[in-house]
């Protein structure tokens, strides 16, 4: 059996600052909670893009995910079996770290049993905000990529996000 000894993928606590990056970032600082999660694995595993399928009414989206695909190459190490297997295995930590941004209020908890993450900028710490913001800048391009067009795409159906990554099954979605 292979297994990634260690990846920021399974750490909550990156999980929590990684959401941070991604809604802070986002136009309307909110998130469905399927894009939020494919979003969060490409944020750990950039190359991955390569077989999202890109929608037709997003301008530019193939273009920009092939350069970062380009920028953000796998190394030796980014070896696993499968990006669904580990998509799915980062399902439990991104629930946790869903429920501990809602336990502490920086995010709206009545948004999250409806499948949305919606940021409350007020309840992020400020040193939490200069860390996030930090790392945001350090991958500018990934993040806008990924919390500005990606979340564009629909999220459920056979045009749904899961369906163009090949992350999880969407054939018993209801559209």
């Amino acid at each position: 059996m292979f297994s990634l000894a260690y990846t920021p993928a399974y750490d909550p606590y990156h999980t929590v600052f990684r959401f941070l990056v991604l809604l802070t970032s986002s136009e309307t600082e909110s998130f469905g909670y399927r894009s939020i999660r494919a979003a969060d694995f490409f944020l750990c595993f950039p190359w991955s893009l390569k077989g999202v399928r890109a929608p037709r009414d997003v301008e530019g989206f193939s273009r920009t995910r092939n350069s970062i695909v380009k920028k953000y190459p796998k190394s030796g190490y980014d070896n696993f079996p499968s990006a669904r297997v580990v998509f799915e295995r980062m399902e439990i930590v991104q629930a946790t770290a869903a429920s501990a941004l809602a336990g502490s209020n920086m995010i709206d908890d009545f948004d999250v049993s409806n499948g949305r993450l919606t940021l409350r900028r007020n309840n992020v710490p400020s040193n939490l905000m200069v860390s996030v913001r930090s790392s945001s800048e350090r991958i500018a391009d990934l993040v806008q990529f990924l919390a500005v067009n990606f979340p564009k795409m629909e999220e459920f159906g056979k045009d749904g996000i899961f369906s163009r990554c090949g992350l999880g099954e969407f054939s018993y979605d209801v559209v």
